[in-house]
């Protein structure tokens, strides 16, 4: 395939040829139409005509010139494209060419079959062998720059959808190589639903994480904070897969990002921290209730002085944080603010106590924000819903009388010390 001319050129020339008629066309002008005439609606008679031409003057130079047209525009949804496929693909047969071996290998020029056809091999090929077949298909080196390229990438992503976790891996490798920002945008729904759904029951490992979640950061933006943007991908999801399933997928990508949350805050608070034995305590509590996916929500919110150091650590292990800043209050403690059942906990990185609301508490810190008053954060007092309990015991102690609290006021059992104690102590 040849470049695609420009439409802003294409038209005027198009509209001249239709007034001049196919049959009064040099060749080298009838060509053009061929390739060209599938780029509006306004054009079908025109290119209809054109292929009638073909029909009965075969050369092949028009032959080739059919099935660019063909690839280039795909005009699936339009009724001239039965007529268009069955002439492109008499034209691939007429000749001992390349493209006779692609319309018997891939069906090519079967508009249902075609773009499916080699979308199975991109899925199970390795990034070698993807470029192989896109040479091999004739479809060039950039798969978007053809509409037939763009319904194979989005029948790639569909069947990649459907993989197992291990079949996955290099499925979504090749897509995210595949992937032209400025192409392909308007399928982006179909890119998320490749690179999460196989995740819907388990969990990539952190490099390939790591490489999905950046793009996912990149081209759509965070769950928790690019909501608006994240409810689209949702909708446009659910008219294929239903709400439910859609809803599913989109909470793969914020599990993700909530676990990198505590799991690099713990992490860099306890290389920063000069109690690394308390610190591994809390660590060790609070990491249980990730384990087993009881937090449905982190968002670390750091004080001023310690969100360079933070910051950078966590970089170090190549994740992409984000967090809100502590305005007032020591400017080196720190907060991890997390979402347990109904409970909106905040937790600290020093020897403040935690603190615990009810989630519909108007005064209970908002998961994602920018900024956040450390005196609020710190507050002693509250509604009848608020409590705080120090850490004190060190060991053993107050692991029992969180689990304990937490189990009351969420119906939530620590995997470990299960309902814990309760306030009176039994």
């Amino acid at each position: 395939m040849g470049e695609t001319e420009p439409i802003i050129q294409l038209k005027p020339f198009l509209r001249e040829a239709a007034h001049t008629g196919a049959n009064q066309l040099p060749r080298y002008q009838l060509n053009r139409v061929l390739r060209g005439a599938w780029c509006d609606p306004e054009f079908d008679e025109l290119g209809s005509a054109a292929i009638d031409r073909v029909v009965g003057e075969p050369r092949r130079s028009s032959d080739q010139a059919v099935i660019d047209g063909y690839l280039t525009y795909f005009p699936y949804d339009r009724p001239i494209m039965g007529k268009l496929a069955s002439v492109a693909s008499s034209a691939a047969r007429r000749h001992d060419w390349a493209w006779r071996d692609r319309a018997r290998r891939w069906d090519m020029f079967a508009p249902q079959q075609g773009p499916s056809n080699v979308a199975v091999d991109f899925v199970s090929c390795d990034t070698d062998g993807m470029a192989q077949i896109m040479r091999e298909t004739g479809l060039g080196v950039n798969l978007a720059a053809s509409r037939f390229g763009q319904a194979t990438f989005a029948k790639t992503c569909i069947a990649t959808a459907a993989l197992s976790p291990s079949q996955a891996l290099g499925a979504q490798r090749n897509l995210l190589a595949l992937f032209d920002r400025d192409a392909l945008a308007g399928q982006l729904e179909l890119v998320v639903r490749a690179l999460l759904e196989p995740w819907v029951s388990a969990k990539p490992d952190p490099q390939h994480r790591k490489a999905i979640s950046a793009f996912l950061l990149d081209q759509v933006g965070d769950p928790r904070i690019q909501r608006t943007r994240w409810d689209r991908i949702v909708r446009s999801l659910s008219e294929a897969i239903g709400e439910a399933r859609a809803r599913e997928i989109a909470q793969v990508f914020k599990r993700w990002l909530t676990e990198v949350a505590m799991r690099e805050f713990f992490r860099a608070i306890a290389k920063t921290t000069d109690r690394p034995d308390q610190w591994a305590q809390r660590e060790k509590f609070w990491m249980a209730y990730l384990d087993e996916g009881l937090v449905t929500d982190a968002w670390p919110a750091l004080g001023i002085r310690a969100r360079n150091q933070i910051e950078h650590l966590i970089r170090q292990s190549g994740e992409r944080p984000e967090f809100g800043i502590i305005q007032g209050g020591p400017a080196s403690s720190s907060s991890i603010i997390m979402q347990i059942g109904d409970l909106r906990i905040s937790e600290w990185s020093d020897n403040g106590s935690c603190r615990f609301w009810r989630d519909d508490d108007p005064d209970a810190p908002a998961l994602y924000a920018k900024v956040y008053d450390g005196g609020k954060l710190r507050t002693t007092s509250g509604r009848a819903d608020f409590e705080f309990e120090s850490h004190v015991p060190a060991s053993p102690g107050w692991e029992n009388k969180f689990a304990g609290l937490i189990h009351r006021r969420a119906a939530i059992a620590h995997p470990r010390f299960g309902r814990g104690r309760t306030r009176n102590g039994n």
